[in-house]
């Protein structure tokens, strides 16, 4: 039996799919053929990002992280780090407060403060990722505006709540879970989905997926 939360997931992310501004997913194919995924971090930096930083390292996987503005500017050495070691960052506001619940105003004040401290993002128009995936049509109306493109997700490994590093792996494994061209959402800062980090990509790529940023997965 289908979960009335699930359905309400299917329902929204159709409906994300088909709003202009807002990316959730890449091709099945890119034009060589690979199949590819993208694995996207939350709410760093934070004293594991060092550690996530260097497990990506050891699998020889770039990935793409959502930094909370005000956790960044006090950890300037990290967010250069993140590119130095090739990965791709953008926004995820500066306090983690939900869009939802902030005025015109203060939403696009949240996202400069953030775009400062980041500096250049690789798109022409700077990513966020609303914290929670929080978005109405106002605040999405707003980003949309203010000349942001709006990076989402289509699979939510959902370790915010899963503490079992198997258990994780198994969600992200290729299947009817994920297939080419998925965003995948995991966080930062939690031992769990670090433990996990080796057996999702030993998984993903064992069925002949690459992974790789979000950018590369869906250039704009």
């Amino acid at each position: 039996m289908v979960s009335v939360s699930a359905v309400r997931t299917l329902v929204k992310n159709a409906v994300l799919d088909h709003v202009p501004g807002i990316i959730r997913r890449g091709p099945a194919t890119d034009p060589a053929g690979a199949r590819r995924v993208a694995l996207t971090f939350d709410d760093g930096p934070d004293d594991l990002t060092p550690r996530y930083l260097d497990v990506l390292d050891e699998l020889a996987v770039p990935a793409t992280f959502f930094l909370i503005g005000a956790r960044a500017a006090e950890r300037p050495a990290t967010v250069r780090d993140y590119l130095r070691r090739g990965h791709q960052i953008a926004s995820h506001g500066w306090d983690h407060t939900r869009f939802t619940k902030l005025s015109r105003r203060a939403l696009l004040d949240q996202c400069r403060q953030t775009d400062a401290v980041l500096g250049l993002q690789l798109s022409g128009r700077p990513w966020v990722r609303p914290p929670h995936g929080s978005l109405d049509a106002t605040s999405l109306l707003n980003l949309i505006l203010g000349g942001y493109t709006v990076a989402m997700w289509s699979v939510d490994s959902c370790d915010y709540e899963i503490q079992s590093p198997a258990a994780l792996a198994a969600r992200c494994a290729p299947g009817p879970n994920v297939g080419p061209g998925d965003v995948i959402l995991l966080h930062e800062g939690q031992q769990w989905t670090l433990d996990a980090l080796p057996l999702i990509v030993t998984s993903l790529r064992a069925a002949g997926f690459e992974c790789v940023t979000m950018h590369d997965l869906l250039p704009l």
